[in-house]
Order: structure tokens, then sequence, then C-alpha cells
């Protein structure tokens, strides 16, 4: 008896773009936190937008949507002063391609954040501030809250912060809190 086996297919590996154009600097300026932060990782998301491009549902096993292409692309950060950091992230950064026969997939930047551990620890809180790529786009200003209660904390979870300085509530006071802001220049 002869068996053929149709072999799995591998995942593709997503493309960069050789030559983005569309570079916007990101300057993140950290003020009032209880220290220094040891560990900090900038990334970048991408994610694939329009999904009708990804196989659909009666394709896949089980009848589900294929997951989204997501991908992170880490940036380097460059401290420029006290407490202040620059990196560059770039819109156009992932190709286009076609993963499905379905049509192009197009990519677009969903945001750049920052995970940052006091000492670098496993089990220490990773504080994760991001702008969201509509403000980077439009250059404007991020600045996410965080509770200087946390600096230190051993949970290991991730702690993203608040945009919104009120949903904090009238007991927390400014003193409470430090920030990070994110200020984006095209070019």
């Amino acid at each position: 008896m002869n068996h053929t086996s149709e072999a799995t297919p591998v995942a593709k590996k997503f493309k960069h773009n050789p030559a983005p154009r569309q570079a916007y600097r990101i300057t993140m300026t950290i003020e009032n936190a209880p220290g220094p932060f040891a560990q900090m990782v900038g990334l970048a998301q991408y994610d694939v937008v329009n999904t009708e491009c990804l196989r659909p549902p009666k394709d896949n096993p089980g009848g589900y949507s294929s997951p989204v292409p997501t991908e992170d692309v880490e940036l380097p950060l460059l401290k420029v002063g006290e407490n202040r950091f620059e990196t560059m992230v770039y819109a156009d950064q992932m190709l286009d391609e076609d993963y499905a026969g379905r049509g192009l997939c197009r990519w677009e930047l969903i945001q750049m954040r920052v995970r940052m551990k006091v000492t670098g620890a496993a089990d220490e809180t990773i504080f994760t501030p991001s702008i969201p790529a509509q403000k980077i786009l439009e250059q404007s200003s991020e600045v996410v809250h965080f509770r200087k209660s946390a600096y230190g904390d051993k949970d290991g979870f991730p702690y993203f912060g608040q945009p919104d300085r009120s949903r904090f509530g009238p007991s927390v006071q400014d003193i409470d809190l430090f920030t990070i802001t994110f200020n984006p220049v095209k070019g």
C-alpha cells in the first residue's frame, strides 16, 4: 500500500521593508519615577488589517478564523538626556504580501511600546507604556501615568499605566504618580 503524506506548510516569515521611508522619531521622557529602569526594550507592533486576505474559517480546523498576523519589531532606545530616550519608528516597516492566495495582506503600525523593568529580574512588574499609531502619525503626544507604589513590585505582570489621569480617582494625588511621555515627530 502506498501512502502519500502532505507536508505541513512551514509558516512564512514576515518580511520587513528593506527601505522604509515613513519615519517618526519618538522621544520618551520619564518624569518623577522613584528610581531608574535597568532594562528597557522598545517595540513597534504591526498587524495585518484586512482579514479578508486570510484563510476563511471553513478552511481552518475547527472552523476558526486564521489568527491575525502580528509582528513586534525591536527598536533601539538611545539615551539623549536625563530620563530621555529616542527611537525611530517606521510606519511602512512591513512588506504587504499574499499569505493564503486570497489577495495582498496589508500591514499597519498599531502601536509603539516600551517594556521596562526596575532591575531586569524575571519576577518583577513590567511597566509597559505605549503610544497608539494614530497619535504617532498625527505627531500628538501621549502621557501615560503609573502609580509609584508599583515600582519594584514582584508580581511579574505587565502594568500598562493609564493615559487618562482622572481614572485614578481623586484619592490618588499627583505625588503618588510618575509619567512617561511620548513625543513623535515625522522624519
